[in-house]
C-alpha cells in the first residue's frame, strides 16, 4: 500500500496534478527584480538619460514601498497593469541601441511587468500608504533636460545648424584634399548624423566636457587656436554665445553638476541655419577695429514692400584695418528646443527675388538675438536678386550704398 501511494505522489508530480503556489510579489521581486538592481550591466534608463534617473532611483529593496512610491507618481496602471506608465518608459527604445541594452531591456519589461501584475492583485501592495513625491534625487524638469534626445534636439538646433561653417574641412564628402594634407582626424562631421557627430567630437576632444569654453570646437572656430580655416564667427556674438552655452550645458550633465532645473540655462527662442550666401561691405566709414555689426535681410513684393520680419541675418566684427566688414549669412525660425528639430532647407526660405539689407551696428554684442532682428535702423540698400553662395560668390556692397531712410516701410 505504501508502494502504491509513493508510485501516485511521483505519478501525479509528472503529470504536473500537484498543486504549484503561486509566488507572492515579494517574492518575484525578490527573485527577478533585485538581480536587475544589482547588475553591472546597467539599466533601460541610461540608454535614454545621461543624467537624473536609474533603475535603482526608482525602485528599492522594499517592494511594497517601491509599488506605493510608483502609485503616488501615477506610473502604476491598477486597470490595465500591462500598459503602466513604467513599463512604456522602458520600453522605450532609442534611435541607437546596442545589443546588450537590448537584452537589458527585455529583461527589465519581464521581469518587471510580472511582478507589478501580480502586485495589483495583493490586497497588502494595494493598502500600503502612498508617501509623498520625494523618491527622485532630481526634478523632472532636470531628468527631461537630461534626455539623450533633448540634448540631440539641442545639439541639432544650436550647433549642427551651423556646421556648414565647417563642412569644406571636416566633412568626409567634401574634404579629401584636406585629408590628405593632415590626416583623418580633419573628418569629424558625420554626414546626415548629428548623434554620430556629437560621439565623435567628445571622442576627439574637441569638445572638453571639464573646462567646456576651453573645446578645441570653440577656441578654434573663434581663431583663439591655430585654424586653418580661419574665424567662423565673432567672439561674444550670438553663435558663440550659443555654442557656449550648449557645451556648459552638455558638461554639466555628462559631469553630473545639476542639482535643480533652477540651474538650467535659458536658450534664445530663435534658431540660426548656416546658408552658403557670403558678404562683404567694403569702404567703410571710421569704425574701431573689432566693432560688432549686424545685416538684417527683409524679402521684399514686388512693389518694394517688406514682406515680413527679417529672414535672414549676418554678424561678424570690423576688420583690423576698419574698412570692411564680412560675414555669412544665417537664416532665422523659431527654435525647436524641447521638441524634435525638422530639417532646414534655407533655399526655402530664402527664395530668389528681391531683398533689403539693414546696417545696425551694435554696442554690446550679448543683446539677445530677439532684440536684435527687432532694431529698427534704417541705414539700408536693396538687392535684385540673390547672388551666388561659396566665398568665391561672395557679394561685395560699398558702405555708401546704403541710404539713411526717413522711415521704415
Amino acid at each position: 500500500m505504501r508502494f502504491t501511494f509513493i508510485i501516485m505522489v511521483i505519478s501525479s508530480t509528472l503529470l504536473g496534478i500537484e498543486n504549484v503556489r503561486a509566488e507572492s510579489p515579494a517574492e518575484i521581486y525578490q527573485r527577478r527584480v533585485i538581480p536587475l538592481l544589482q547588475s553591472t550591466q546597467g539599466s533601460s534608463c541610461s540608454a535614454c538619460h545621461l543624467q537624473g534617473i536609474q533603475l535603482t532611483d526608482l525602485l528599492s529593496s522594499d517592494p511594497k514601498a517601491t509599488f506605493a512610491s510608483l502609485r503616488s507618481r501615477g506610473w502604476i496602471d491598477l486597470d490595465h497593469p500591462s500598459e503602466s506608465k513604467l513599463l512604456q518608459f522602458i520600453s522605450k527604445k532609442p534611435d541607437q541601441s546596442t545589443e546588450l541594452m537590448d537584452r537589458v531591456r527585455e529583461s527589465e519589461l519581464e521581469a518587471i511587468g510580472a511582478w507589478i501584475r501580480a502586485a495589483v492583485q495583493d490586497p497588502e501592495s494595494l493598502n500600503a500608504p502612498l508617501p509623498e513625491l520625494k523618491d527622485l534625487l532630481l526634478d523632472e524638469a532636470l531628468i527631461r533636460h537630461a534626455r539623450k534626445d533633448q540634448i540631440l534636439h539641442r545639439f541639432i538646433d544650436v550647433v549642427w545648424s551651423q556646421f556648414e561653417r565647417c563642412a569644406n574641412c571636416h566633412s568626409p564628402d567634401r574634404n579629401a584634399k584636406q585629408v590628405d594634407k593632415h590626416g583623418e582626424q580633419m573628418s569629424w562631421i558625420v554626414p546626415n548624423s548629428p548623434a554620430d557627430t556629437l560621439r565623435l567630437l567628445e571622442e576627439r576632444k574637441l569638445i572638453n566636457v571639464d573646462d567646456p569654453l576651453a573645446s578645441p570646437l570653440k577656441t578654434k572656430a573663434l581663431g583663439k587656436d591655430d585654424h586653418g580655416g580661419g574665424v567662423k564667427f565673432p567672439v561674444d556674438g550670438q553663435t558663440d554665445r550659443e555654442w557656449g552655452k550648449f557645451l556648459i550645458d552638455y558638461g554639466a550633465i555628462k559631469k553630473k553638476r545639476y542639482q535643480t532645473s533652477a540651474d538650467l540655462p535659458v536658450y534664445e527662442s530663435i534658431r540660426t541655419f548656416r546658408t552658403g550666401f557670403h558678404l562683404k561691405i567694403k569702404d567703410l566709414p571710421k569704425l574701431s577695429a573689432g566693432q560688432y555689426a549686424v545685416v538684417l535681410m527683409d524679402r521684399l513684393d514686388s512693389l518694394g514692400r517688406v514682406t515680413a520680419e527679417a529672414v535672414a541675418m549676418g554678424e561678424g566684427r570690423v576688420a583690423q584695418d576698419g574698412s570692411s566688414w564680412s560675414t555669412t549669412l544665417v537664416v532665422l525660425e523659431p527654435a525647436h528646443l524641447g521638441q524634435s528639430p525638422k530639417p532646414v532647407a534655407w533655399n526655402g526660405i530664402m527664395p530668389d527675388g528681391k531683398y533689403q539689407l539693414r546696417w545696425i551696428l551694435v554696442d554690446d554684442s550679448r543683446i539677445p538675438i530677439e532684440q536684435i532682428i527687432t532694431s529698427q535702423s534704417n541705414l539700408r540698400t536693396e538687392i535684385e536678386s540673390l547672388w551666388k553662395p561659396g566665398h568665391s560668390g561672395a557679394k561685395q556692397i560699398s558702405f555708401s550704398d546704403f541710404k539713411l531712410l526717413k522711415s521704415a516701410n
